[in-house]
Formats: structure tokens, sequence, C-alpha cells
């Protein structure tokens, strides 16, 4: 806020005594025989340095910086007064005092102008002056005229006119220009020199200017051992910083903090710890919510649950989050919780930190807090704590909803593949999906609502902020809903007890709920374990394929993976293998590209990516092979190698290479008789052409190889990348070679071409030779 005209003209005007008269009197110049003791131009002694009986030299350094720093002065005491004017004394005083408010209000505008003004005009009219000007009065005059360095500023010519003065009197440089060439020194690459000059500037064995008990040469100096890896010299300086200038801006703690969070030793994270506590204590009530954060994230990064958990607790204890239900803060809340969850590695830390989040969090959260932790007993298999989580949900008041009954579902299935029929946790666990089956029965289905968790979080604060619910409330088990169908379907399926599945397909026909990607994926998979192909793309399409506007599923990166899955065992199957309803493996392809397309838009594509590669990446590209080698069409297969690569970043691998060779080796005996067949078996020519093909792909490699000037000692060296480019152009060649020698090459690039047209994909490059230039 500006100060009005009147209050900035008596700030910057010299203090009146509060007597009527005054004489102003000045020190008397020293006499000439006597030697001052100037303590910046002071240096040690080897002999002394020496004495044990004086200590070491790091503590008379010390000693010395703490009388430095309690005798620096910025006013300006000139000798020889008698040659002053009174108007000239004046200004003196003047300067002594903007030196003092530019000491404390650096920042104060205008303050900039009118110092440089006074100082200018008694350098002008008393060109002495500048020798009777100490250390820090320079100090502050630099400092405050590189603030105001801007485009339309003049500071960097008073920047001048002050090396020049300095330079003139005796030499001296300010701390600002020195911490500056420091600074860039470091931020240029050159560390080492850096932090050498630093120690020899605070050793104060380099001749220069005293700066080692300057806090500004301190906070360097504990800034650089910080970024540089050094966190206990760092620690050091930041100690002896704070000793001397216990009111120092705080914030270097942060940047030497996270130094000790980033190493390896716990010794390290403990010390942290304290600079933490540290912090806290020196900032107080302007400690802000970005202070909290950076000190959270270091110890995320220490991966060290306690404090980090200890953090969390202090930003909502403090007020700094969780204060206010809006969206905002909300979404503040849940994105740092998630944070700390990554930290969940098994159930034990997942409970740590699920009963922070329900003792430190308000009520509105609670759901919420208790969905992820029943969510990490299922993935880390702990039906109990499933089960605990439940019961303590209840004991606090809070009831649990579907999803929580969901995740309880999960759990206690996920223990059936360990353990015999009569496994009690999945008995229970069918008993409590048939109750909430009966309940969805009963009323109207309870849908999951199309909403945010910060949405849902708000309205919950809304709705229930009075509410207490009875005993009986709390014990009853929620209605289903499409997930809890899902689970019970694909368990009664895995157990093959076909007669259930089909009786909760009509239960949730009947019940109206649509179906979501998880049910989807569910049905179509049953479809394919009873060998309905045909239905189980009818089903992807009836869900998927709807008109604008009409409510649908978005298929994941699982169903994609499904449908290949399908096709592979129905043109595998001799009986499905021809049915007019099922896609093509080019059809299928060009759906692939066209579902990737709509991925691409969303902010969560990549999880979309990584479903559809699944855990194993080599599985893809066989299902696709295999589908393409069945249909007997080599330039589809070429095609898509090239899409899984350029579209979805996977690499064609060893087995889809034996595919291909197969593929190119197989003989079609479809249209040929029984005797024929048999002459052909007996004379072993698959096996003839098997061994014919692979000859021709290691003679491809060889010239490859060859022609790259590649060899085996190179090619160990590569990258996985590299590796995967090399393998994916040999096998376009390989391709092309196979195609060549049935048809020319302009008919093998056609059919080339006619497959990317059908894929959706005309334009894309298919190798780095054509079938023109391959033997």
């Amino acid at each position: 806020m500006l100060l009005p005209l009147r209050s900035i003209s008596r700030l910057l005007r010299p203090p009146r005594p509060s007597h009527a008269r005054s004489v102003t009197t000045f020190p008397k110049p020293i006499p000439t025989y006597i030697k001052p003791w100037d303590p910046t131009k002071h240096t040690f002694q080897a002999d002394v340095l020496a004495d044990p009986r004086d200590g070491s030299r790091d503590e008379l350094l010390k000693v010395e910086r703490w009388q430095l720093r309690h005798l620096q002065q910025f006013e300006v005491f000139p000798g020889g007064t008698d040659t002053y004017t009174h108007e000239g004394r004046a200004e003196i005083t003047k300067l002594n005092h903007l030196l003092r408010l530019a000491d404390t209000k650096s920042d104060h505008p205008g303050l900039r102008l009118m110092l440089w003004n006074t100082y200018r005009r008694l350098r002008h009219r008393f060109p002495e002056t500048v020798y009777a000007i100490p250390d820090k009065a320079w100090d502050i005059l630099w400092k405050i005229q590189e603030r105001g360095i801007s485009p339309t500023s003049d500071a960097s010519r008073h920047l001048l006119e002050l090396e020049t003065d300095m330079a003139t009197c005796r030499n001296y440089e300010p701390v600002g220009r020195r911490i500056r060439y420091l600074d860039g020194l470091y931020l240029n690459g050159q560390e080492e020199l850096a932090l050498k000059e630093w120690e020899e500037d605070h050793e104060g064995v380099n001749g220069l200017s005293r700066h080692d008990y300057k806090p500004e040469h301190l906070e360097l100096g504990a800034k650089m051992y910080a970024l540089s890896g050094n966190p206990d010299r760092a620690r050091k300086i930041m100690a002896e910083l704070f000793d001397l200038y216990p009111s120092w801006d705080p914030s270097v703690i942060k940047t030497v903090f996270r130094a000790h969070t980033r190493s390896s030793d716990t010794r390290h994270h403990d010390l942290a710890n304290g600079m933490y506590r540290q912090l806290k204590q020196k900032l107080g009530e302007e400690m802000m919510l970005d202070d909290y954060d950076a000190c959270f994230l270091g110890f995320l990064e220490a991966r060290h649950l306690t404090y980090a958990k200890l953090v969390f607790r202090d930003m909502i204890k403090e007020g700094h989050l969780a204060k206010s239900y809006s969206p905002v803060e909300i979404e503040q809340v849940l994105s740092r919780l998630h944070m700390l969850y990554r930290l969940g590695t098994n159930i034990s830390k997942m409970t740590s930190i699920g009963l922070q989040a329900v003792k430190s969090l308000p009520p509105a959260y609670h759901s919420h807090a208790f969905a992820h932790w029943m969510k990490a007993a299922v993935i880390f298999n702990a039906p109990d704590a499933a089960g605990q989580i439940i019961d303590l949900m209840l004991r606090r008041n809070s009831r649990p909803q579907t999803v929580h009954f969901n995740m309880l579902l999960k759990a206690l299935m996920r223990t059936e593949l360990e353990q015999s029929e009569q496994n009690p946790y999945v008995l229970k666990a069918e008993n409590i999906g048939w109750q909430m089956i009966a309940e969805a029965r009963k009323a109207s289905v309870e849908k999951l609502p199309a909403m945010p968790a910060s949405e849902l979080i708000s309205q919950w604060a809304a709705e229930r902020k009075e509410l207490v619910p009875d005993d009986e409330a709390l014990r009853h088990v929620p209605n289903a809903n499409v997930t809890t169908f899902a689970i019970m379907i694909k368990h009664h399926a895995n157990r093959l007890q076909w007669q259930h599945v089909d009786y909760l397909t009509r239960q949730l026909e009947e019940s109206g709920i649509r179906p979501n990607t998880e049910l989807m994926n569910i049905l179509m998979d049953n479809k394919c374990r009873q060998g309905k192909f045909s239905e189980a793309w009818k089903t992807y399409k009836s869900l998927t394929d709807l008109p604008a506007g009409s409510p649908g599923v978005f298929p994941d990166g699982s169903s994609i993976r499904c449908l290949w899955k399908m096709l592979r065992l129905a043109l595998g199957d001799q009986v499905a293998r021809d049915d007019p309803n099922l896609p093509r493996p080019r059809e299928l392809l060009a759906e692939t590209v066209q579902w990737w397309t709509r991925c691409r838009a969303r902010p969560d594509a990549e999880r979309f990516r990584i479903g559809l590669a699944a855990t194993d990446q080599k599985a893809l590209p066989s299902l696709v092979m295999h589908c393409f080698s069945y249909t007997n069409d080599l330039a589809g297969s070429l095609v898509g190698l090239h899409i899984l690569r350029k579209t979805f970043d996977i690499f064609p691998s060893d087995i889809s290479a034996e595919i291909i060779q197969r593929h190119a080796a197989w003989v079609d005996m479809r249209n040929k008789g029984p005797v024929e067949r048999s002459s052909l078996h007996h004379r072993g020519v698959y096996k003839t052409n098997l061994e014919q093909i692979g000859r021709v792909y290691y003679i491809l490699v060889d010239r490859r190889w060859q022609k790259m000037n590649i060899t085996p000692e190179d090619y160990a060296g590569f990258k996985d990348e590299e590796i995967g480019e090399l393998g994916l152009n040999l096998l376009s060649e390989f391709i092309r070679v196979v195609l060549k020698r049935s048809h020319p090459p302009a008919a093998v690039e056609d059919m080339i071409k006619q497959a990317k047209v059908d894929a959706g994909v005309p334009d894309m490059a298919t190798g780095d030779l054509d079938a023109f230039q391959v033997a």
C-alpha cells in the first residue's frame, strides 16, 4: 500500500531532536601519528593460527566474523568536518538517514533515486566524502541500485559510477557484485570453481574484500553446496548464518532442506525434519502453503512416510488445507492426499496413511479416504484388512457405501485362487453380493453420480453435515450398482456357473442400469469363453457404436485387446472362421486406429495405451500377427506392425518375426484333395519352405548389417529403441521380398497401399525400402 505524499516526505526527512536548539558536532580528525585499525583489512598470521592455546583456525575465524558482524556500520563520518559547510553536514546527515532506511526498507518507492541523488550531490560538492564511506554503506548503495535494474531505468549506469568510485577510494568490491560473479560461475556450469573461490572468500586467504561475515555471502555458500549435493557443508554454513543473523530470511532453509531429503542417508532425513521445525519456528504465522509444500515434496522425494504424514497433518491443523468445501480447495486436498498414497507400498503403510487422513480431515473426506484404503486392501490381497476397514467405518458412524462394499467383494474374491472351493472368504463375498443385488431389486437402484470427487465431497458436506445415522441404517447393506453386477458375473463365470451368469445378466437388463466399460469387457470375455465370438463382437458394437448424443460405453485398452483375442480364437476355429458376422483383421485394425484417435484427446490417454499393451508388450503384436496369418494377409501384417510402432510405441518381438516366417512358409491346402494333401505332408513341403524362408531372413540380416557397417559388438551396445527400429525395417524388407516372389514390385506396393487405406492410415510410411529396392 502506497503511503500519502506527506507521509513519504516525513519518512525520508532526517529525524529532528525534541529540544528547540541543537549543536551539530562531528568527530575530530584522527592524528597522523595514531594508526587506526580497519577490521576489513585484517589478515591472520600463520604463527598465531598455529598456536593451539588460541583454538583452531575455524574457531578463530568464527570469533572474528562475530566481531566484524557487530562492528560493521553504514553511517558516514568524514574527517576534517571543518571544511564542510552547514549544508554539507546536512547532506551527510540525510545520506546516513537514507542509508538506514535502505537497509530496512529497500523496496520503498522513490527511495532508490533519492538515495542516489543525495550521494551524487555530496560526491560532486565534497569529493573527499567517498573515502569516508564504510563497507556496509557501499553494499547498501550497490544493492538498492542493483534491484532497480530494468530496461527503462538508469540503475545500470549508476552501478558503473559506483564501481569507478569504489576503485578510486580503495578498490573495494561490494558483496552484491561478488555474489553475482560467483552465482554466474555456478549457473554457467563451473560449480567447482565457484565453490573454490567462495571457500577462499570464506577463509579470507585471497586478499580480496572481506565478505565472509556478511549474510548474503553465507547464504550463497549454503545454497551452492546444497545444490551440489553436499548437505553437511550446506547445513554447517546455514548454522553459521543464523548464529550471526538470527532474523535473516529463512527461505534458505528450504534449499538446504531439499539437499538433505535428496540424500539416501536416513540420518539426513532426520536432520531435514529438524530443519522443517526450524522453518516453522522462524516463519510462525507467516508460513504459507508453498512453504509446507516444499517440505512435503521433499519428504515424498525421500520416501519418508512418517515425516510426510506430519507435514500433511500440519497443513490441515494450521488452516492451510481443508478450510472450506469449494471445488478448488477440495482438489488441493485430494492432490496432496493422492501423492501421499504413492508411499503406501504395502497394506501396513496404507493403513497408517488412511488412519492419518481420517483423523486429520473433516468428515466429508472420510468416504473418499476409506475408498482408497479399501482399494489398497484389494491390491495387496488383504481381505482381513478390508473387513476391518468396514468395521472402522461403522464405529466412526460413517455409513459404508456401494463403492466400499464393491471393494470388499473384490478383496474377498481374490483369495479364491489360493484356497479351496469352500473358501470362507469367497462364501462371505457371495452372500454379501447377492444381498446387495436383492436390495437393488427392492428399490430403485442407486446410480453412480457422474461428477468428479471434488463435487461429491462438496455435495456430501452440504447435505450430510448434521446427519447422525442410527445403527440399523449403518449396518444396512447398500444397493448393488453396475460394478457389483460385474464383480458377481465375473466370479460365477470363472466357476463356469453359467446359469448364475445368465440370471445376473437378465436382472441387469431389467433393472435399467447402464453398463460401464468393466461390465462390457466381462460380458465380451464370457462370450469368448463360451465360443460365441460373433456375439462378443455384437456386444461391443451395441454398446459403443451408438448415435451421437446417446449414452454409450467408451472402450478402454482392455476392450480392444479383448477384441483381438476374440478374433484370434475365432479365426483359429474352423467352424467360426468364415462367420460373416465377425470383423476381418483389417477392419479391426481400422477400429483400433479410430479408437486411439478418440483417446489421444483425453488427459489420461497413457492409461488407455498401457491397458492395450498390458504387462507383456509382446502379447498384442503376436495376436495381431496371428490374425493376419490366418487370413493369409502379409500386406496387412506389414501395416499392422507399423501401426503398433507409430501409434502405440510397441515394437515387433522375436515371436512376431517367427509368426511372419511361419505365415510366409505356409501352404494353403484348403482347395486340394486328400491325396495331394497327404503327398505334401509326407514330402515335408512346409518344413522345407520354413527352412528356406529362415535362410532368406538371415541373409537379409547379414546384408543390412554389412550395409550399415554394424558389428555384433556395436549391436550389443544399441538402445532398445534402436534395436526395435532396426527389427521393424528388417521385417518390412522381408515381407516385401516374400511378396515379390509371387507378385511384381508395382503390385506389391499397390497391395500395401490398399492395406493402409483399409486400416485408415493412407499416408503412413512402411519401412526404409520399397518393393523396387529389395532383392
